[in-house]
């Protein structure tokens, strides 16, 4: 059985983008598998700079460049995405928070869910928006102080 690479990419690729966003694989992967990944991360730095010098245009036609350059596409893929997903959520959680201020969104005490973006009344005028950032980051503003703090796992 012969797995075609380019789908394996592609694969990697979108398990990158979606692992930050689980909990369970973050942690996993942050205590379990960091010395894992930095060795094979190191190791195909190494393979990709000696592929480089001894094959120079056939490097990426290597088999082990291609398979040992996987960790490296799934590390970045998770950065990119926990990035892009922070400036999103940001813009849009700002909408919500103006929609709220005007009055053209009313909220209660039981938290709403909006495409990952909760928001719920503490008091009378008195609500918190918050929005999970990937790798248990949320991001929260309290109106009351009219600003965002981040909380992590070990807040």
């Amino acid at each position: 059985m012969k797995i075609n690479l380019k789908y394996f990419r592609w694969i990697i690729i979108i398990l990158g983008i979606i692992t930050p966003f689980i909990d369970y694989a973050v942690i996993i992967q942050m205590f379990f598998l960091i010395i894992p990944f930095a060795i094979i991360l190191f190791i195909s730095i190494v393979n990709f700079i000696f592929n480089l010098i001894e094959y120079k245009k056939e490097v990426f036609k290597k088999k082990s460049t291609v398979l040992l350059s996987l960790l490296p596409i799934f590390l970045i893929s998770q950065l990119i995405s926990s990035f892009t997903v922070d400036r999103i959520q940001r813009f849009r959680s700002n909408i919500i928070i103006k929609k709220i201020e005007a009055k053209e969104i009313i909220i209660t005490s039981i938290p709403t869910t909006n495409f990952g973006i909760k928001y719920h009344k503490l008091k009378n005028n008195v609500f918190v928006v918050q929005y999970n950032r990937g790798f248990l980051i949320s991001e929260k503003y309290y109106n009351e102080e009219k600003k965002w703090k981040s909380y992590g796992w070990n807040d």
